[in-house]
This record gives structure tokens, sequence and C-alpha cells, in this order.
């Protein structure tokens, strides 16, 4: 396997082992070295040190983060609709790829300097507050708001998964947005 083939290889690899455990690190150049059956020499030739894969890693599951949620919206459908779609998306994300979404959203302080700000969630979420403020929900809601509330949602199922939650994820989402005036 060699050139973008093998980049392509070890970053999916990466990106696999995160995804399969609950950790708060992007899996070691070895890991990654030995999941792709390849030399470790050969990760150095595209990822030059831990924080370049680290890097790399937190790039790709901003894409698929904002590619999954962003896949929910439907211009054609009225402001409450697109904005309760993308609350779905992220829901259904954040509980699909837990490790991812532990890696992406509570990792910054591990992560350090290897830690990448998310411009296309900085986007999405400006969309959100163009949403928000479009369908004349609860006064105040901002995009800030949602986001909290749907983090609380992943992040308590995703740690609390023996919890005995009175309702499914998506009823629960679906009743905080009818209290926060966003009804279907």
């Amino acid at each position: 396997m060699g050139g973008e083939r093998l980049y392509d290889a070890l970053l999916t690899a990466a990106i696999r082992l995160a995804s399969t455990r609950m950790s708060l690190a992007v899996p070691s150049l070895r890991a990654v070295a030995r999941a792709c059956e390849v030399s470790a020499t050969a990760v150095y030739r595209h990822f030059a040190s831990q924080s370049d894969l680290n890097r790399a890693v937190l790039l790709a599951i901003d894409a698929s983060f904002v590619d999954s949620v962003a896949g929910n919206d439907d211009p054609g459908r009225p402001p409450r609709e697109r904005l309760r779609g993308l609350a779905h998306g992220y829901l259904q994300w954040g509980l699909a790829n837990p490790g991812l979404y532990q890696l992406r959203f509570e990792s910054a302080d591990q992560l350090g300097t290897d830690y990448v700000h998310s411009n296309a969630a900085d986007a999405l979420l400006a969309h959100i507050d163009e949403l928000v403020d479009a369908s004349g929900g609860a006064a105040g809601l901002t995009a800030a708001d949602l986001w909290s509330c749907l983090h609380g949602v992943v992040s308590l199922r995703i740690h609390k998964p023996d919890h005995l939650w009175p309702e499914e994820p998506a009823a629960q989402l679906e009743r905080l947005l009818t209290a926060w005036g966003f009804a279907a």
C-alpha cells in the first residue's frame, strides 16, 4: 500500500480505534501502524508526529460530524423543522459515535496544543442560531443553549449507559424542543 492510500488507511484506522473505545485520546502512532499491519516507519512518512495524527483525526471527526448533522437539513422546510432535523442529527451522530464524540467535545484539556478549533462546528452553530431566530421559538434561546442541551443528553447517555432513562433519546429531545416552543 503506498502514498495516499496508506495515509487514508492510517487515518481510517486511527478513527476506528478512537471510535471503538471510550477514550479521550487519539490512538498512538504504533497502534495505528499495528491496525494497518505496517511498520511504525511507514506511519511516520504520513504523520511526522503524534500531534500531526491528532490534528488529522480531529479534522476528520469534524467533517463527519458536520456532514452528518447538515445531512438532516432540508432548506425547503420551514425553520422549525430544519432546526429539529439538525438537533436530531447531532443526537444521532453523538450516540452512534461515542468515542469520537468524547474525543471531539470532551478532550480539549487533554489534547492541549493538539486541540484543533472547529471552524466547521462554529459555522454549523451560526446556522442553527439563524434558524432559532427565524423559527420564533423560546425568547432568548440561542444555538449555544441548544448545544448545551444536546451535549448534556449525548454525554450523559455515553457516560451513564446503565441509568434507567425514562425515555429514548429522540423522545427526550422532542420533549425539550416542544418545551422551548419548537413543537413539530
